[in-house]
């Protein structure tokens, strides 16, 4: 292996590798089954349809929560109402990790503004 400066190139890159501490994240490069290539319309089939309503059922922490100030709130048996799919774009199907846009109404708002949360599928189920 070359030398650089006394440090052994081979080694350095293995010690800067091993100090990674982010998670792998897998991301889909082609399309689902059955769907056509060149930009056509594909058809997500899924469990929740946009207006339906859900109750989180999984213990999720969010950041986000307007009158909050950024205090960690658990969503968890807060109801909703799924707002959109984050895998449709225009159409297309896109990857997304998290597939429902809920909108939850905020706790104690006079005028029951909602905020929007990402979920996936297994963290809510349909009331």
């Amino acid at each position: 292996a070359p030398e650089c400066a006394g440090i052994n190139t081979m080694s350095a890159l293995a010690s800067s590798a091993s100090t990674f501490t982010g998670r792998a994240v897998r991301v889909a490069v082609t399309a689902p089954r059955g769907a056509r290539q060149g930009g056509a319309a594909v058809r997500v089939r899924a469990k929740l349809e946009v207006g339906d309503k859900v109750k989180v059922t999984a213990k999720v922490v969010v950041f986000h929560m307007p009158l909050s100030r950024g205090a960690a709130t658990d969503l968890q048996g807060m109801v909703g109402e799924v707002a959109s799919r984050a895998d449709d774009f225009n159409g297309k199907y896109i990857s997304a990790t998290f597939e429902y846009k809920v909108a939850i109404p905020i706790p104690d708002h006079v005028k029951g503004k909602t905020f929007i949360v990402h979920m996936r599928e297994d963290e809510v189920e349909v009331v």
